[in-house]
């Protein structure tokens, strides 16, 4: 019954299960690493990462391709008739998580059962998929788009402030993100949803000018390109007011937000921007996982000899910083052959959701395409100091089992619209 039915998805869409074969090894093989010290002038160093981590890791990759098998056969008129239904119990969970999870450091993000951990965050984000494909697939994206894309807003601001209060920045984000490639899909113009962007980029902005260099200027200079843009761009002067108005509001606001974050938060926000006042704090991991990656070289250390992994200075190494001993272990050519791994399955996603006739799956699949263009490339903008820490896992490598059966059961959903767009 099962080879049946891995036969008959490796028919449908042979691409993305060779991809997700060849991470999964990938994963298996970077893990063995992890968890093997190395030679040292007297004995065998200890990797700090012990070995029944990478065995869990064998348990979670048997029950990630039974996730991609079911999310790859089940009817996708039955998943969008019980979007709201899924959607609702995935809130539901989010809320039960704040009220009676236990507390590890400062944080409610899991529930424990036994020896296993369940995080939902993570099928949070499908059931947010799937009630955004279902209320972008019953609207007319040449009719009026307001209703919609506000709907889909509140919707999505939903899950995004529960797991704001657990608190996790990292994974709320992502909800962001796969909001916004849905609503681009969608048909909402690139001008829109860049002029939606701006007053983000003004917060940052404001933020950087009043707490690292303690100047008005960096924010000062954006507001006059961005007045100059829309003069260029000829707004018409109602729309190009709000505009300037809504980016000033977002700088002064950053102020406000910045007092409203945990401490710990507001350290790595620093020690992004300067590491080498945290640099045995908060800037130690990003430090150190530059250190790793630039380490590597072209070629890299070898597989199984990297120091700053098998020394147990990266920390991280198993799960958000894995990429880190890729680029150490593997060099720069074995960075871009994994990477290569994730650029097929997102081409691939894309042309599954141009392919597809319906409206739900289209949406569905663009949305699972966002996922994973989110998650890749922050966390690799994570490790090669791009971007500030904030624990997102790497899909199908890092360690973890609630990322790993999402990620899974997403793949299996491309696999599963890609199958049927044939479909009308």
């Amino acid at each position: 019954m099962i080879i049946r039915l891995l036969s008959r998805v490796a028919h449908a869409n042979l691409l993305l299960v060779v991809l997700y074969a060849l991470l999964c090894i990938a994963s298996l093989s970077i893990l063995w690493s992890v968890t093997e010290g190395i030679r040292g002038p007297y004995e065998m160093t200890d990797p700090g990462v012990p070995k029944a981590v990478f065995w869990r890791q064998v348990v979670w990759i048997a029950a990630g391709w039974v996730a991609l098998l079911i999310a790859a056969r089940v009817p996708l008129n039955v998943l969008e008739e019980g979007s709201p239904f899924i959607f609702l119990g995935a809130v539901l969970l989010l809320l039960l998580v704040l009220m009676v999870a236990p507390e590890v450091a400062g944080s409610r993000r899991w529930f424990a059962l036994g020896p296993i951990r369940l995080q939902p965050s993570e099928p949070a984000k499908v059931a947010l998929l799937l009630i955004l494909a279902r209320v972008f697939g019953r609207s007319d994206p040449s009719g009026r788009q307001l209703l919609p894309v506000a709907g889909s807003l509140v919707l999505t601001m939903v899950p995004m402030v529960l797991v704001l209060q657990e608190p996790d920045l990292g994974t709320s984000l992502v909800f962001a993100a796969i909001w916004l490639g849905v609503v681009f899909w969608f048909g909402l113009s690139w001008v829109v949803l860049l002029s939606v962007g701006s007053p983000l980029v003004s917060a940052v902005l404001s933020f950087y000018s009043e707490r690292i260099v303690d100047s008005p200027w960096p924010w000062g200079v954006y507001l006059l390109i961005l007045l100059s843009a829309l003069y260029v761009a000829r707004f018409r002067l109602l729309e190009s007011f709000l505009l300037i108005l809504a980016n000033i509001g977002s700088g002064i606001g950053a102020s406000v937000l910045w007092e409203g974050l945990k401490p710990y938060q507001q350290a790595r926000v620093l020690s992004f921007f300067q590491p080498e006042l945290f640099r045995y704090e908060t800037g130690y991991q990003a430090i150190q996982s530059k250190i790793a990656i630039g380490s590597g070289g072209l070629f890299g250390t070898s597989y199984l000899q990297g120091t700053q992994k098998g020394l147990a200075f990266l920390p991280e190494r198993h799960t958000d910083f894995i990429f880190s001993v890729v680029g150490e272990e593997l060099g720069f050519f074995g960075a871009m052959l994994l990477l290569s791994l994730f650029l097929g399955i997102v081409l691939k996603g894309l042309s599954i959701a141009r392919a597809a006739r319906k409206p739900f799956s289209s949406h569905l699949a663009i949305g699972v395409v966002t996922y994973f263009v989110f998650h890749v490339l922050v966390n690799i903008s994570i490790t090669t100091g791009l971007l500030p820490v904030t624990g997102l896992p790497l899909p199908f490598m890092s360690y973890g089992g609630s990322n790993f059966l999402i990620s899974s059961f997403m793949l299996g959903l491309l696999v599963n619209i890609g199958s049927r767009s044939f479909e009308t």
